[in-house]
């Protein structure tokens, strides 16, 4: 049914009946979110594929307005979001985003920004949640009593130490034998610095991605402060942005709010679908995408999200 009405847009053109109805609309704005993109076929974390990746972002430039994320809020702030406005971020701070997402977005000249993890950068770890994954995905033993999901789930509600323990207990259970050359696949500094002279953007995802909600105030208050810090130091501006790791409304609450505005940041956004209207509450802005990988299908789903027809 969705292929027979994307059919209908590309024969009927939805993005200029876009353009002829930017008014009612004009105060509204997407902030699109990807991890990865790469042509890796994780199993369980899957990236978008370079192709997908390089259709999408012509499609947003040829047809709407992308923004840097910064100047977009701000705008928002005082009312003043223009028509067809999109910003385009990414979380965690892949590799991939340096070496198939960054020379795509050059190439159309779009504007991102980038919410890094620091604890696993210039580092050699690895976020927790990617070790689980590559245990399932690498696992030589048979560990009926673990599923990825449960596995995933006790992990999110624990902090520190006891959050290591955890991710150590499912890596000796599933035993994963790794692929030569395996290695931590994060950025490095120098393609942080390289990427910010070439305008993308970056902010803050805590040190070590913690459920914000779930931790201590004062565990809290260091991974805000220390990654906004590092993040700082090496880049040499004021870091200003944050995006809450997981990003559901039960990872974040006005306690968290408040500590982000206390430690001198001045938004946050959320993993919450849908768009975001001017005056929105700048520490609770939704993201999300259409995720489908056929481009006519991921138009006609951008402009029904857009519109607020489909979630």
């Amino acid at each position: 049914m969705l292929k027979s009405v994307a059919r209908f847009a590309v024969r009927f053109n939805m993005d200029d009946l876009a353009n002829t109805v930017v008014e009612p609309f004009s105060r509204r704005f997407q902030i699109l979110t990807y991890h990865k993109v790469s042509p890796d076929t994780h199993p369980f974390f899957g990236p978008v594929d370079p192709v997908v990746f390089e259709q999408q972002m012509l499609f947003l430039k040829e047809c709407y307005r992308v923004i840097p994320l910064s100047e977009l809020v701000e705008r928002s702030q005082r009312g003043d979001v223009p028509g067809r406005a999109v910003a385009i971020t990414f979380d965690d701070g892949y590799r991939d985003n340096y070496e198939f997402a960054f020379p795509i977005l050059k190439k159309y000249r779009l504007p991102a920004t980038v919410f890094v993890a620091t604890g696993a950068i210039g580092t050699g770890e690895m976020l927790w949640h990617d070790r689980i994954f590559d245990a399932f995905r690498f696992a030589t033993a048979d560990a009926r009593d673990l599923s990825l999901q449960a596995s995933l789930d006790k992990a999110r509600s624990l902090y520190g130490e006891a959050r290591e323990q955890w991710v150590q207990q499912v890596e000796q259970k599933l035993e994963p034998s790794f692929p030569p050359g395996y290695a931590a696949y994060m950025l490095s500094w120098d393609q942080i610095r390289e990427m910010h002279a070439a305008g993308i953007e970056f902010g803050s995802h805590t040190i070590t991605h913690p459920i914000l909600s779930r931790i201590p105030h004062d565990e809290m208050l260091k991974e805000l402060r220390e990654s906004k810090q590092l993040l700082t130091d090496y880049l040499g501006n004021a870091i200003i942005s944050f995006a809450y790791p997981n990003g559901k409304t039960p990872d974040y609450n006005d306690d968290v709010k408040a500590a982000l505005k206390q430690c001198g940041y001045s938004y946050a956004v959320t993993t919450r679908p849908g768009f975001n209207r001017a005056f929105a509450d700048p520490f609770e802005l939704r993201r999300g995408q259409p995720w489908q990988k056929d481009i006519q299908l991921f138009r006609m789903s951008f402009f029904l999200q857009r519109r607020g027809l489909a979630h």
